[in-house]
Protein backbone atom coordinates (compact mmCIF):
# COMPACT_ATOMS: atom_id res chain seq x y z
CA UNK A 1 0.00 0.00 0.00
CA UNK A 2 1.53 3.26 -1.20
CA UNK A 3 2.21 5.73 1.77
CA UNK A 4 2.18 9.60 2.28
CA UNK A 5 4.00 12.17 4.51
CA UNK A 6 1.84 15.11 6.11
CA UNK A 7 4.23 18.41 6.37
CA UNK A 8 3.68 20.02 9.11
CA UNK A 9 3.76 23.65 7.13
CA UNK A 10 0.70 22.62 5.36
CA UNK A 11 -0.79 21.41 8.16
CA UNK A 12 -0.01 23.22 11.42
CA UNK A 13 -1.42 26.66 12.41
CA UNK A 14 2.08 28.75 11.80
CA UNK A 15 1.52 30.16 15.16
CA UNK A 16 0.57 27.97 17.82
CA UNK A 17 2.42 25.70 16.15
CA UNK A 18 -0.01 22.54 17.32
CA UNK A 19 -3.23 21.40 15.51
CA UNK A 20 -6.29 19.27 17.69
CA UNK A 21 -8.66 17.63 15.54
CA UNK A 22 -11.19 15.17 16.83
CA UNK A 23 -12.54 12.31 14.07
CA UNK A 24 -15.69 10.52 14.91
CA UNK A 25 -15.51 7.16 12.63
CA UNK A 26 -17.86 4.55 11.43
CA UNK A 27 -16.16 1.78 9.53
CA UNK A 28 -18.48 0.98 6.32
CA UNK A 29 -18.71 -2.03 4.31
CA UNK A 30 -17.75 -0.25 1.09
CA UNK A 31 -15.15 1.27 -1.20
CA UNK A 32 -15.53 4.88 -0.82
CA UNK A 33 -14.23 7.39 1.46
CA UNK A 34 -16.87 10.28 2.73
CA UNK A 35 -15.41 13.12 5.26
CA UNK A 36 -18.36 15.74 7.11
CA UNK A 37 -16.73 18.66 8.39
CA UNK A 38 -19.26 19.93 11.23
CA UNK A 39 -17.80 23.01 12.84
CA UNK A 40 -14.55 23.87 14.12
CA UNK A 41 -11.91 20.62 13.88
CA UNK A 42 -14.80 18.08 14.28
CA UNK A 43 -14.77 15.56 11.47
CA UNK A 44 -17.36 12.64 10.76
CA UNK A 45 -15.23 9.68 8.50
CA UNK A 46 -17.30 7.32 6.85
CA UNK A 47 -14.21 4.67 6.03
CA UNK A 48 -13.99 1.29 4.32
CA UNK A 49 -13.48 -1.59 6.69
CA UNK A 50 -9.82 -1.45 4.05
CA UNK A 51 -9.00 0.88 6.86
CA UNK A 52 -6.90 4.32 5.81
CA UNK A 53 -3.92 4.37 4.08
CA UNK A 54 -0.66 4.73 6.04
CA UNK A 55 0.92 7.72 6.20
CA UNK A 56 3.52 9.60 7.95
CA UNK A 57 4.44 13.23 9.66
CA UNK A 58 7.28 15.47 10.37
CA UNK A 59 5.51 16.46 13.32
CA UNK A 60 4.86 14.56 17.01
CA UNK A 61 1.35 13.53 17.15
CA UNK A 62 -0.95 12.49 20.60
CA UNK A 63 -3.86 10.31 19.78
CA UNK A 64 -6.11 9.73 22.94
CA UNK A 65 -9.32 7.25 22.14
CA UNK A 66 -12.40 8.60 23.75
CA UNK A 67 -14.62 6.00 22.58
CA UNK A 68 -14.94 2.51 20.76
CA UNK A 69 -11.64 1.22 19.30
CA UNK A 70 -9.67 0.43 16.56
CA UNK A 71 -6.52 -1.45 15.24
CA UNK A 72 -3.54 0.88 14.83
CA UNK A 73 -1.06 -0.81 12.08
CA UNK A 74 2.13 0.62 12.92
CA UNK A 75 5.68 0.39 12.03
CA UNK A 76 4.49 -2.87 10.35
CA UNK A 77 2.98 -3.99 13.60
CA UNK A 78 -0.26 -3.75 14.98
CA UNK A 79 -1.62 -2.26 18.58
CA UNK A 80 -5.03 -2.65 19.71
CA UNK A 81 -6.84 0.74 20.80
CA UNK A 82 -9.68 0.98 22.91
CA UNK A 83 -11.23 3.78 24.87
CA UNK A 84 -8.75 5.34 27.27
CA UNK A 85 -5.32 4.56 25.66
CA UNK A 86 -3.46 7.81 24.72
CA UNK A 87 -0.74 6.84 22.41
CA UNK A 88 2.51 8.90 21.72
CA UNK A 89 3.82 9.11 17.56
CA UNK A 90 7.04 10.30 16.92
CA UNK A 91 8.01 11.85 13.36
CA UNK A 92 8.37 9.19 10.78
CA UNK A 93 6.17 6.68 12.60
CA UNK A 94 4.09 4.63 9.79
CA UNK A 95 0.72 4.28 10.66
CA UNK A 96 -2.80 4.32 9.43
CA UNK A 97 -6.23 2.83 11.30
CA UNK A 98 -8.56 -0.33 10.67
CA UNK A 99 -11.27 -1.64 12.36
CA UNK A 100 -11.28 -3.24 15.40
CA UNK A 101 -13.96 -5.93 15.08
CA UNK A 102 -15.58 -5.03 18.44
CA UNK A 103 -16.51 -2.09 17.38
CA UNK A 104 -18.08 -0.06 14.58
CA UNK A 105 -17.44 3.14 15.32
CA UNK A 106 -14.21 5.18 17.19
CA UNK A 107 -13.65 8.42 18.28
CA UNK A 108 -9.99 9.56 18.24
CA UNK A 109 -8.66 12.98 18.90
CA UNK A 110 -5.21 14.31 17.61
CA UNK A 111 -2.68 16.25 18.95
CA UNK A 112 -0.63 17.55 16.20
CA UNK A 113 2.54 19.17 17.57
CA UNK A 114 5.44 21.13 15.82
CA UNK A 115 9.07 19.52 16.75
CA UNK A 116 10.11 23.18 18.06
CA UNK A 117 6.94 22.75 20.66
CA UNK A 118 8.48 19.91 21.92
CA UNK A 119 12.43 20.88 21.67
CA UNK A 120 11.12 24.38 23.75
CA UNK A 121 9.43 21.42 26.46
CA UNK A 122 12.68 19.50 26.69
CA UNK A 123 14.75 23.07 27.26
CA UNK A 124 12.18 23.97 30.33
CA UNK A 125 12.74 20.46 31.58
CA UNK A 126 16.36 20.65 31.57
CA UNK A 127 16.81 17.64 30.07
CA UNK A 128 15.54 15.30 26.85
CA UNK A 129 14.94 12.23 29.60
CA UNK A 130 11.54 12.13 28.23
CA UNK A 131 12.29 12.21 24.63
CA UNK A 132 14.58 9.37 25.06
CA UNK A 133 12.10 7.33 26.59
CA UNK A 134 9.11 8.39 24.05
CA UNK A 135 11.72 7.41 21.15
CA UNK A 136 13.36 4.03 22.39
CA UNK A 137 10.75 1.83 21.61
CA UNK A 138 10.07 0.39 18.22
CA UNK A 139 6.26 0.79 18.53
CA UNK A 140 5.09 4.44 19.74
CA UNK A 141 4.18 4.12 23.76
CA UNK A 142 0.75 3.78 24.67
CA UNK A 143 -0.80 4.34 28.66
CA UNK A 144 -4.22 3.58 29.87
CA UNK A 145 -6.50 6.20 31.24
CA UNK A 146 -9.71 5.37 33.58
CA UNK A 147 -12.84 6.78 32.00
CA UNK A 148 -12.56 9.79 34.40
CA UNK A 149 -9.51 10.62 33.52
CA UNK A 150 -10.33 10.30 29.68
CA UNK A 151 -12.90 12.62 29.74
CA UNK A 152 -11.62 15.05 31.43
CA UNK A 153 -8.49 15.22 29.04
CA UNK A 154 -10.86 14.96 26.04
CA UNK A 155 -13.27 17.92 27.04
CA UNK A 156 -9.86 19.81 27.33
CA UNK A 157 -8.30 19.25 24.42
CA UNK A 158 -11.49 20.29 23.11
CA UNK A 159 -11.59 23.11 24.67
CA UNK A 160 -8.49 24.48 22.97
CA UNK A 161 -10.17 24.82 19.98
CA UNK A 162 -12.34 27.09 20.87
CA UNK A 163 -12.39 30.17 19.38
CA UNK A 164 -12.07 33.07 22.02
CA UNK A 165 -8.18 31.62 22.15
CA UNK A 166 -5.64 33.34 20.00
CA UNK A 167 -3.54 31.27 18.46
CA UNK A 168 -0.97 32.77 20.76
CA UNK A 169 -3.14 31.79 24.06
CA UNK A 170 -3.57 28.61 22.35
CA UNK A 171 0.40 27.66 22.20
CA UNK A 172 0.55 28.72 25.67
CA UNK A 173 -1.98 26.61 26.83
CA UNK A 174 -0.83 23.53 24.74
CA UNK A 175 2.67 23.99 26.57
CA UNK A 176 1.29 23.61 29.90
CA UNK A 177 -0.78 20.82 28.72
CA UNK A 178 2.10 18.86 27.22
CA UNK A 179 4.39 19.91 30.07
CA UNK A 180 1.58 17.47 32.45
CA UNK A 181 1.32 14.49 29.69
CA UNK A 182 5.41 14.10 29.10
CA UNK A 183 5.91 14.35 33.27
CA UNK A 184 3.35 12.14 34.57
CA UNK A 185 3.66 9.68 31.12
CA UNK A 186 8.07 9.47 31.25
CA UNK A 187 9.26 11.44 34.05
CA UNK A 188 7.35 10.90 37.15
CA UNK A 189 5.91 8.28 39.81
CA UNK A 190 3.96 6.30 37.00
CA UNK A 191 7.74 6.09 35.27
CA UNK A 192 9.30 5.14 38.74
CA UNK A 193 6.69 2.57 39.30
CA UNK A 194 7.05 0.79 36.14
CA UNK A 195 10.80 0.89 36.05
CA UNK A 196 11.07 -1.35 39.70
CA UNK A 197 9.52 -4.15 41.67
CA UNK A 198 6.34 -2.54 43.51
CA UNK A 199 3.64 -3.96 45.22
CA UNK A 200 0.40 -3.72 43.06
CA UNK A 201 -1.32 -1.82 46.05
CA UNK A 202 0.99 1.28 45.40
CA UNK A 203 0.50 1.17 41.90
CA UNK A 204 -3.36 1.21 42.38
CA UNK A 205 -3.33 3.79 45.11
CA UNK A 206 -1.37 6.16 42.87
CA UNK A 207 -4.21 6.18 40.26
CA UNK A 208 -6.38 6.22 42.60
CA UNK A 209 -4.91 9.24 44.41
CA UNK A 210 -5.56 11.17 41.19
CA UNK A 211 -8.65 11.42 41.33
CA UNK A 212 -10.20 14.62 42.75
CA UNK A 213 -12.58 12.99 45.02
CA UNK A 214 -10.21 11.54 46.45
CA UNK A 215 -7.08 14.44 46.63
CA UNK A 216 -9.14 16.11 48.10
CA UNK A 217 -9.23 14.25 51.24
CA UNK A 218 -5.57 14.58 51.39
CA UNK A 219 -3.75 11.95 54.01
CA UNK A 220 -7.08 10.88 56.09
CA UNK A 221 -8.21 9.55 52.26
CA UNK A 222 -4.95 8.01 51.16
CA UNK A 223 -5.16 6.05 54.47
CA UNK A 224 -8.22 4.59 54.35
CA UNK A 225 -7.84 3.53 50.34
CA UNK A 226 -4.23 2.30 51.40
CA UNK A 227 -5.64 0.43 55.15
CA UNK A 228 -1.89 1.01 55.44
CA UNK A 229 0.16 3.62 58.52
CA UNK A 230 0.77 6.46 58.12
CA UNK A 231 4.67 5.72 58.74
CA UNK A 232 4.27 2.67 55.85
CA UNK A 233 2.83 4.92 53.80
CA UNK A 234 6.20 7.29 53.85
CA UNK A 235 8.38 4.49 54.12
CA UNK A 236 6.85 2.98 50.67
CA UNK A 237 6.69 6.34 49.16
CA UNK A 238 10.25 7.44 49.54
CA UNK A 239 11.61 4.29 48.40
CA UNK A 240 9.88 4.06 45.37
CA UNK A 241 8.77 7.82 44.66
CA UNK A 242 11.58 9.55 45.92
CA UNK A 243 9.02 11.73 47.71
CA UNK A 244 6.57 11.85 51.11
CA UNK A 245 2.95 11.30 50.37
CA UNK A 246 2.28 14.84 51.35
CA UNK A 247 4.32 15.92 48.49
CA UNK A 248 2.70 13.28 46.15
CA UNK A 249 -0.68 14.94 47.32
CA UNK A 250 0.25 18.29 46.98
CA UNK A 251 1.60 17.81 43.64
CA UNK A 252 -1.67 16.67 42.71
CA UNK A 253 -3.44 19.65 44.50
CA UNK A 254 -1.24 22.30 42.65
CA UNK A 255 -1.86 20.64 38.99
CA UNK A 256 -5.46 20.62 39.61
CA UNK A 257 -5.25 23.75 41.06
CA UNK A 258 -3.51 25.32 37.74
CA UNK A 259 -6.18 23.82 35.35
CA UNK A 260 -8.83 25.59 37.45
CA UNK A 261 -7.42 28.66 37.81
CA UNK A 262 -7.08 28.37 33.67
CA UNK A 263 -10.16 27.21 32.86
CA UNK A 264 -12.65 28.78 35.24
CA UNK A 265 -13.04 31.86 37.20
CA UNK A 266 -13.44 30.48 40.30
CA UNK A 267 -12.08 32.74 43.35
CA UNK A 268 -8.36 31.89 44.46
CA UNK A 269 -9.08 31.85 47.83
CA UNK A 270 -12.01 29.66 46.87
CA UNK A 271 -9.62 27.09 44.90
CA UNK A 272 -7.19 27.13 47.74
CA UNK A 273 -9.93 26.09 50.77
CA UNK A 274 -11.59 23.86 48.31
CA UNK A 275 -8.32 21.93 48.23
CA UNK A 276 -7.60 22.28 51.50
CA UNK A 277 -4.14 23.79 51.79
CA UNK A 278 -3.80 24.91 55.35
CA UNK A 279 -3.36 28.83 54.31
CA UNK A 280 -3.35 30.73 51.43
CA UNK A 281 0.31 31.57 51.89
CA UNK A 282 0.79 28.13 51.89
CA UNK A 283 -0.58 27.40 48.70
CA UNK A 284 1.03 30.73 47.16
CA UNK A 285 4.36 28.94 48.17
CA UNK A 286 3.51 26.03 46.76
CA UNK A 287 2.24 26.77 43.36
CA UNK A 288 4.95 29.55 42.33
CA UNK A 289 7.46 26.79 43.24
CA UNK A 290 5.87 24.75 40.65
CA UNK A 291 5.13 27.09 38.07
CA UNK A 292 7.30 29.96 39.08
CA UNK A 293 4.22 32.32 38.58
CA UNK A 294 1.75 33.21 41.45
CA UNK A 295 -1.62 32.14 41.20
CA UNK A 296 -2.85 35.56 40.26
CA UNK A 297 -0.19 36.01 37.73
CA UNK A 298 -0.43 32.18 36.32
CA UNK A 299 -4.59 32.88 35.70
CA UNK A 300 -3.82 36.33 33.95
CA UNK A 301 -1.31 34.62 31.64
CA UNK A 302 -3.42 31.69 30.47
CA UNK A 303 -7.01 33.77 30.56
CA UNK A 304 -6.34 35.75 27.58
CA UNK A 305 -8.03 38.92 28.10
CA UNK A 306 -10.33 38.09 30.43
CA UNK A 307 -10.98 40.25 33.74
CA UNK A 308 -9.80 38.97 36.75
Amino acid sequence: METNRQISENWLDPISRARITCHSITWIDGPDFDCIQAGGELYFDEIPLSGTMLHSHDFMEVLLVNEGGATHRVNGERQRLTAGEICFLRPDDEHGFSPDGEFDRTEIVMLDLGLDLVLSLSEYLGGDEFLKRMTEPVLPTCFKLDPAETGLLYNRLLKLNAPSHTAQTRKIKIKVLLAELYTRFFIDEFSLLGESRVPDWLESLCAAMRRPENFYGGLDRMRELSCRTSGHLCKVFQKHLHKTPTEFINELRINHAARLLSDTDTDILEIADSLNFQSLSRFYSLFKKVYGLSPAAYRRLHLSGRRI
